[in-house]
């Protein structure tokens, strides 16, 4: 790779969030870096803390440098999509942050579709570290996720109409909380997979809705544009139909978002910490979807429409032996847990739509989506 550049060495240990490793130069947080970010730009990320706001000339102060040049390569690096920015204080002036990885820099960087196809490298570094620092405390994250990472949001009519319902499971709640301040840019989990050849072919561009001053950001910074609440409602309507799960970030806790996204198993980072990983805490809702036995049909629309393949079709009718029972998924809530019982290949297992003994394999693999009842 050539001789390794120090300050880029430095403003990757300084990201990572991997506890106690050390960033070389053989490491995503270095090379996915390193193609994109210049020495001078790492000097002024550096100047910087990681997730605290600080103004130009905060930053001017500790780099050395003019505050003309400072905002120059701050607006440089925004465009990039290693540093954000936003106006969330009471007089409302800019301020710069260095996020961390993801969610952050990361995915702002695969939103930047020249870049990231320039420099395939940046996909790569998505996909990394979307994984990397969670290999060892996925087991331990309680439900919620502990502000890590990205949380599910139910359909909205899925949800139970009873009192004990929590308005941050809405996704209206969130339409309605940052109303007139939206904008649409690309997938970058389904950006990111394609540029490494693993694209699963679900929609791509106009599917991840900013809000508040991140709708800025991103149209600011040529990587989404300005929407309505009709579009954001038609974009909703469209993930629905196509079958993909909203998401909300989870880092500020649970009065602030910066973005709704809309995902699919088959390419979504997020949602691989909770397949590839087994550990459904890490970006589950508040709500689990159920079956009543007496009323199903074993029409299969739950088993088509599951973004995770959480469910599948079974045996309906009892054999001569009685009902037939399946087995439960092994979580890791009394058991240790480590690489072996992860599913790498979750990607195509969850694809699986009927037990060795289930029903309807020609309704779940019909293309023309004909329904038939199970034991027809």
């Amino acid at each position: 790779m050539g001789e390794s550049r120090e300050l880029i060495l430095k403003l990757g240990q300084k990201i990572t969030d991997r506890i106690g490793h050390k960033v070389t130069v053989d490491d995503p947080e270095y090379w996915g870096l390193a193609g994109v970010i210049t020495d001078e730009m790492a000097e002024v990320a550096l100047a910087m803390k990681v997730r605290k706001p600080a103004t130009a000339a905060e930053i001017t102060k500790k780099c050395g440098k003019s505050i003309e040049h400072t905002e120059k390569l701050l607006q440089e690096m925004s465009v990039i999509g290693l540093i954000e920015y936003n106006w969330e204080n009471e007089d409302r002036h800019k301020q710069y942050i260095l996020p961390m990885f993801v969610p952050g820099c990361a995915e702002f960087m695969n939103m930047n579709k020249e870049q990231v196809e320039a420099h395939s490298e940046v996909a790569r570094l998505f996909n990394e570290m979307s994984r990397k620092p969670l290999e060892k405390v996925t087991p331990m994250v309680p439900l919620g996720g502990a502000g890590i990472g990205m949380h599910v949001i139910p359909v909205e009519k899925a949800i139970p109409a009873e009192q004990k319902s929590v308005s941050i499971e809405h996704i209206s709640h969130w339409v309605q909380k940052y109303k007139g301040k939206y904008a649409v840019g690309a997938c970058s989990c389904r950006r990111s997979r394609r540029i490494q050849g693993e694209g699963c072919g679900h929609l791509e561009e106009d599917m991840c809705i900013g809000v508040g001053d991140m709708a800025d950001y991103l149209v600011e910074t040529g990587k989404g544009r300005y929407i309505d609440e009709d579009e954001v409602m038609e974009i909703l309507q469209r993930a629905e139909d196509n079958g993909l799960v909203h998401e909300i970030t989870n880092i500020d806790g649970e009065d602030k978002i910066f973005a709704i996204c809309n995902c699919c198993v088959c390419s979504c980072y997020a949602l691989r910490t909770s397949q590839l990983f087994n550990t459904p805490n890490m970006s589950r809702s508040a709500y689990i979807a159920k079956v009543d036995a007496d009323n199903c049909v074993a029409c299969g629309q739950c088993v088509e429409h599951c973004p995770a393949g959480a469910v599948k079709l079974g045996q309906k009718l009892c054999t001569k032996d009685g009902p037939v029972v399946y087995p439960n998924q092994e979580l890791p809530d009394a058991v240790k847990w480590g690489p072996e019982k992860w599913n790498e290949n979750y990607r195509d297992d969850n694809q699986i739509n009927c037990y060795d003994t289930g029903t309807a394999p020609c309704k779940t693999k019909c293309p023309a989506h004909i329904a038939v009842q199970g034991y027809v």
